[in-house]
């Protein structure tokens, strides 16, 4: 017995051909897509870095610009005040006027 030969219809051939570019189009576009989400990570990624060794330097500075040893020398050269260990006392609050101090 011969096997029957089937062909296959252009018709046929066209919707195939059609629905694998269809395919490769979406997944062209999936890979388009992913690589455009990781290069704005990479970037949002690089601004959080930034953002925290800003964040480190500022408390940096804040330490530095808020230790005793500064506003210490601060009040003795713009106020004129100096400090005693005797003249501490404990939970007692000092409030000065702003207008006071010019």
């Amino acid at each position: 017995m011969k096997k029957p030969n089937k062909k296959i219809s252009i018709f046929y051939f066209l919707i195939c051909l059609f629905i694998t570019s269809l395919i490769l189009v979406i997944y062209i576009n999936n890979i388009i897509q992913v690589n455009q989400i990781m290069v704005r990570n990479n970037e949002l990624k690089e601004d959080l870095r930034k953002a925290i060794q800003k964040n480190e330097q500022l408390l940096t500075e804040t330490e530095k610009l808020s230790s005793f040893e500064r506003i210490n020398s601060l009040a003795h050269e713009k106020l004129d005040l100096t400090f005693r260990e005797s003249s501490v006392s404990e939970n007692k609050n000092i409030t000065i006027k702003k207008s006071e101090l010019k």
